[in-house]
């Protein structure tokens, strides 16, 4: 048997045609009351009766009627979607010591899709699909199970095969951690979604939530590390934190478990012996009859930079500028820095308390940035001048003060000319410079950590005296530029595989000096802290660079490395085939191939590393020749976000399932469940839609209606 059904527009005024249909039923039978001439009872009944069923359809047509026909001979098509991440390696209950341990959730989840199928058949057609980050409609899902997206996975159906099911069944523990909204997901669907809870709740577990550091490091000097544990104990149970360098301890803790839902903080404060890529492990004393240890240790990846970055600031004598600029960087316990002031008798090395009559080469061995305050290259002397040209070209960072006049049109002399290219305007400018700092320059301007705050700080520092006349080219990044079209007061310019930061102008101390303003002097410091820092990051020196997008990638996820291309004109390269080879600790190597992105940038994910520490070698090549290599590493954590949560999450399907219009069960029970469930409730009735305003049917029968009422009336001689 076919139903049918009608609806009418949301917005329909169907009181107002409620009565305007009473009005025409009553219009049709006035219309026919007239005694003469006499008509026959039957043509009586009739004409009124055509009449009035066209007025009242024409009425009701503007309420724009929908008529739902529901489909014959179709199957009807439930999904049952089996979470198969992670999490669902977990066992369904909490371990006990006395017994075996128990199922493993996705186990149950399997025989709970099993019990389904059964209790449907000859209802409904059943198709079982597994999910984790993605709807596994094939065998890569495999690589997904570090996360749950429930809401992609059900986003996924109505695609998967051309046709959106009639109905589905999520068989999962509920904790999603990935993907879009489920909720949203499913409501888009249509169909009843109908949820499984897998896995029971309680249990004694700990877990290391979280290992805060610093992303950045130096050899000798204290980091400090923040591990955030929780457990389900009760509140004051002793738990004991470790700190660790792979097989080398770093320190040990205790906190008191805070009680359900809260977390403990173990602070550690560790000094790193080595360069390069630390992998730091925090965990948890495990404890008995814990759920699970899988979230009991998480690590954390920093870069361990060699020590104290060099800096050397060479003046021609003490001045307002470079009293605010030292102060600064003095208070920086990550720098070394070095002032050569000019006097009498030669150079004076203020922080060594020495002379030396000249400086040369070997005031540049070691240092990371040099600072010119007011002087030239070749006022220093000869030897000095070339050294620091070949400073910069290898990938040294140098700031550049102008000073007074003639200010930074000093630096058109020299071994760095060519480099810097000085192109002087001939308008002349006014003789202060009111700063307006650029969008793209905000990550190194940052002088305060609230944005709105720093930009409030910038519209009222104070402007520089005496800037050149000088230009950008092409290539050039204006940090900051002047009010009202003036020329620009900080200019960062590449030299060779180093930068310069050009700085127009004199009066940089009243940067640190505002009135009503008691942050002044610390954004000051931090400003120049941060500009050294960012100089002392060269640009890329070698053709061919590649890194990790993150250092350390939790199990179960891709991990990204970004690999960039460069000519010998340090210009992107573009067409090239970047390839990789990644060598895990135990030497096993894997071969990976990069896809270009933009003109010069290359990327490549690798899917389903197991954790671990490894080693990167990348090889650019070009019409079969190979033109540069470079060298990286990354690790792999053993903890996994689909770990982390031991507890099933039943708040999350409920909710699923009452949006829906679905059923909620435990696993447990699935079996009856399924079965006494009514045929109606599993699925959704499909049917089919049909406007009848727009209807030639509809057209037909008013057309009939009036020309078969207006032909009868003439034949019996009616108006």
């Amino acid at each position: 048997m076919i139903g049918f059904s009608v609806h009418l527009a949301p917005n329909a005024p169907w009181p107002a045609l409620v009565l305007a249909s009473v009005g025409l039923v009553l219009l049709g039978l006035w219309a026919y009351r007239f005694p003469s001439p006499p008509l026959p009872p039957r043509a009586r009944r009739l004409l009124p009766a055509l009449r009035i069923a066209a007025l009242l359809v024409l009425a009701w047509l503007l309420a724009q009627p929908i008529l739902e026909r529901a489909r014959a001979g179709r199957t009807t098509e439930v999904v049952v979607l089996v979470d198969r991440s992670r999490s669902m390696d977990l066992p369904v209950a909490a371990r006990s010591p006395s017994k075996a341990p128990p199922a493993t959730r996705g186990d149950r989840a399997e025989r709970a899709a099993r019990e389904i199928e059964q209790a449907w058949r000859g209802r409904a057609a059943v198709r079982v699909l597994p999910f984790a980050g993605r709807l596994g409609t094939d065998s890569t899902w495999r690589e997904t199970r570090g996360l749950t997206a429930l809401g992609d996975a059900l986003s996924a159906l109505a695609g998967s095969d051309g046709d959106e099911p009639d109905g589905v069944v999520v068989v999962s523990d509920g904790v999603v951690n990935a993907g879009q909204d489920p909720i949203a997901a499913a409501r888009s669907l249509g169909a009843p979604v109908h949820t499984v809870l897998v896995g029971d709740p309680g249990g004694r577990d700990r877990a290391v939530v979280e290992v805060e550091s610093s992303a950045r490091a130096r050899v000798g000097e204290a980091t400090p590390v923040r591990v955030r544990v929780t457990s389900s104990e009760p509140r004051g149970t002793p738990l004991s934190v470790r700190l660790a360098d792979g097989a080398r301890a770093l320190g040990q803790t205790t906190v008191v478990a805070p009680g359900s839902g809260a977390e403990a903080v173990a602070e550690f404060r560790v000094v790193p012996a080595r360069p390069g890529l630390a992998v730091w492990t925090a965990s948890i004393d495990s404890a008995a009859g814990e759920r699970t240890t899988a979230n009991n240790a998480r690590q954390t990846a920093l870069e361990v930079a060699p020590g104290r970055l060099g800096v050397t600031i060479v003046s021609g004598g003490l001045n307002w500028d470079l009293t605010f600029l030292r102060r600064a960087l003095l208070g920086d316990s990550s720098l070394a820095v070095t002032s050569c002031l000019h006097d009498r008798s030669g150079w004076r090395q203020v922080e060594a308390k020495r002379t030396v009559p000249t400086l040369g080469a070997e005031a540049l061995r070691g240092q990371a940035v040099v600072v010119l305050d007011g002087i030239s290259g070749p006022e220093i002397g000869a030897d000095f001048d070339r050294s620091l040209a070949a400073f910069a070209r290898s990938g040294g960072g140098l700031l550049l003060l102008g000073g007074a006049s003639p200010g930074i049109q000093r630096l058109a002399a020299g071994a760095l000319a060519a480099d810097l290219a000085l192109a002087i305007a001939r308008v002349p400018v006014a003789r202060g410079g009111m700063p307006v700092p650029s969008p793209a320059a905000r990550e190194v301007l940052a002088w305060d950590d609230d944005p709105a705050r720093g930009d409030q700080a910038w519209r009222a520092a104070a402007p520089l005296t005496d800037p050149a006349p000088i230009q950008a080219s092409a290539g050039d990044r204006v940090f900051i530029a002047s009010e009202g079209g003036g020329p620009p007061l900080l200019l960062a310019r590449r030299v060779g595989r180093g930068q310069a930061l050009l700085v127009n102008g004199a009066g940089l101390w009243r940067w640190s000096l505002a009135e009503h303003d008691d942050l002044a002097s610390e954004r000051g410091n931090r400003l120049w802290r941060l500009i050294v820092r960012w100089l002392a990051e060269p640009v890329q020196g070698e053709p061919l660079r590649v890194r990790p997008e993150r250092w350390l990638s939790p199990h179960g996820e891709s991990v990204r490395l970004l690999a960039s291309l460069q000519d010998e004109q340090f210009r992107p390269l573009a067409g090239a085939t970047v390839e990789a080879y990644v060598q895990s600790g135990a030497g096993r190597a894997t071969r990976a191939a990069f896809t270009a992105r933009e003109p010069g940038s290359y990327d490549v994910s690798l899917a389903a590393l197991p954790p671990g520490r490894y080693r990167v070698r990348a090889l650019a090549s070009r019409a079969g020749r190979e033109i540069a290599q470079a060298t990286s590493e990354f690790a792999v954590d053993r903890w996994s976000l689909e770990e982390a949560r031991s507890e099933p999450d039943s708040a999350t399907l409920a909710s699923l399932a009452a949006a829906t219009g679905g059923r909620m069960t435990s696993a447990a029970h699935v079996a009856n469940w399924a079965r006494s469930l009514p045929t109606r409730t599993i699925a959704r009735e499909r049917s089919e839609s049909f406007r009848l305003w727009e209807s030639r049917w509809t057209f037909f029968f008013l057309v009939a209606a009036l020309s078969l009422e207006w032909a009868w009336r003439r034949r019996r001689g009616l108006p």
